[in-house]
C-alpha cells in the first residue's frame, strides 16, 4: 500500500482500540482477532455523518448511516428491522426506537444473532422466560426492566440497549455488571459494518 491512505482492514483495527490486557467477559470476535468490548468509533464519510460542533446529527444519534448502508453489505435479509410493537414500555429513548424501526441492526451470522423473531424483551423478562444455569432474580443489574435485550454475541454475552439513554451494553450473566459497548446503535451498526467490510476484504 501507498501513500497515507488505510485499508479496510486497517480501518477495522483502527475502528476497536483494545486495552493493553484485559480479554474479560463481553468480547468481541473478529475473524481470529480478539478485541474486547471498548469501541472508538472513527466514522469516514460517506458511509457515516457525525455530528459536529456545528449541529447535531439528523438521527439524533451519534451517526448518521448512509441510506441502504446495511442493507448493501450484509443483503436484505440480515438487516432485521423492528416494529413499534416489537418495543417493550420501558424503551422510550426516541432515536434509539426510530433507529431499530426505520434503519435496523445487521445479523452477520459470526459475530451477533439478534433477537429478530420475537417481540424485543427487557433482561428481566428474558431471564424469567430463558434463565441462565443456577440463576435466581438477585443476580440480576440494577434497572434489568430498563435493559432491553437485542441478542446475543458468539461468546454467549447478551447484547442489551438502555432504554432510557440508548447507550449499548453487553451482559455475561448472572452476577455481573453491563460492560459499555458502544454509545448508541449507530455506533453497534457501524463497527458491525466495518468489522465485515474487513472480513469480506481480507484475501
Amino acid at each position: 500500500m501507498h501513500g497515507g491512505a488505510m485499508s479496510t482492514t486497517d480501518t477495522v483495527v483502527a475502528v476497536i482500540t483494545p486495552p493493553e490486557a484485559d480479554h474479560g467477559p463481553g468480547r468481541w470476535y473478529a475473524d481470529r482477532a480478539l478485541f474486547p468490548p471498548t469501541a472508538l468509533i472513527r466514522p469516514a464519510a460517506p458511509a457515516a455523518r457525525p455530528g459536529t460542533v456545528s449541529g447535531p446529527t439528523v438521527s439524533g444519534l451519534t451517526l448518521d448511516l448512509r441510506s441502504r448502508l446495511l442493507h448493501q453489505e450484509f443483503g436484505h435479509g440480515r438487516v432485521a428491522r423492528f416494529e413499534a410493537v416489537d418495543f417493550p414500555a420501558t424503551l422510550t429513548h426516541e432515536p434509539t426506537r426510530r433507529f431499530l424501526r426505520d434503519t435496523g441492526l445487521p445479523e452477520d451470522g459470526v459475530l451477533l444473532q439478534l433477537d429478530s423473531d420475537v417481540s424485543l424483551p427487557t433482561l428481566a423478562e428474558f431471564c424469567a422466560d430463558e434463565p441462565p444455569d443456577d440463576f435466581w432474580s438477585g443476580e440480576l443489574p440494577a434497572r434489568a426492566h430498563h435493559l432491553i435485550r437485542l441478542g446475543r454475541f458468539v461468546d454467549g454475552s447478551s447484547l442489551v440497549v438502555d432504554g432510557a439513554t440508548g447507550e449499548v451494553r453487553t451482559w455475561s450473566g448472572p452476577g455481573a455488571t453491563p460492560t459499555p459497548l458502544t454509545k448508541d446503535v449507530s455506533t453497534l451498526a457501524f463497527t458491525l459494518w466495518l468489522l465485515h467490510r474487513g472480513r469480506v476484504a481480507r484475501p
